[in-house]
């Protein structure tokens, strides 16, 4: 069975480096997970007013204040179907702060229109991200979001550029040091850059059942 990675990206999916492909393989009949763990070098941006009002999105882990460097990074990537039969592929990411441990959450899901996938941001589904998929000259992958939606009944309607989120996401594979560099930049065009995070990470695929 194909993810809904691979639907959207085709043949530039075989362009990316194995473990990436590995990772953006995973689907609802898969017998693994994804764990990438390792270390967020830097962890910036965000206004005072932004990090204040980052403090809203703690409980719903979403959004934290935090910032800082050499920070423990741990995240895990499951897929299953959700409640309407879509694919879907959930993000939880966890940062160790020397004060606490913050964690962010999202999903990403097969898109409405065929062959295209989504990110949902928030825990209820309302907002949405449509995204481009892209797999770099050096193999690596780069999801770029396109204009924010918000998700209402059975409709969805189109935030203006000026008032959404705009998300970059790029991991590459580093021969020197053998582990995946990723770099994470959230942008909202009044506020500038609401978060960025850059680190070295490793990618491992134990099975559901929690062997490796």
């Amino acid at each position: 069975m194909k993810s809904m990675f691979q639907k959207a990206m085709g043949a530039e999916f075989e362009r990316m480096h194995p473990a990436l492909q590995q990772k953006y393989a995973l689907n609802s009949s898969s017998d693994y997970k994804v764990i990438t763990r390792g270390t967020m070098h830097e962890i910036k941006g965000g206004s005072k007013l932004v990090r204040k009002v980052s403090h809203l999105g703690v409980k719903m882990n979403f959004a934290f204040p935090e910032r800082g460097e050499e920070i423990p990074f741990h995240m895990e990537n499951a897929a299953y179907r959700d409640k309407h039969g879509r694919e879907t592929m959930s993000w939880r990411r966890s940062f160790t702060f020397p004060e606490a441990v913050r964690f962010f959450y999202d999903k990403m899901k097969e898109g409405e229109e065929p062959n295209t996938v989504d990110n949902f941001t928030d825990q209820w589904g309302i907002a949405r991200l449509p995204l481009n998929l892209k797999a770099t000259q050096t193999g690596g992958m780069l999801l770029t979001s396109r204009d924010m939606t918000v998700h209402l009944g059975k409709k969805y309607w189109k935030i203006p550029r000026l008032l959404g989120v705009r998300a970059t996401v790029l991991e590459e594979y580093n021969d020197q040091t053998e582990l995946f560099d990723v770099h994470i930049h959230i942008y909202q065009p009044l506020f500038g850059t609401i978060l960025s995070y850059k680190g070295s990470v490793e990618m491992l695929f134990p099975a559901i059942d929690g062997g490796e």
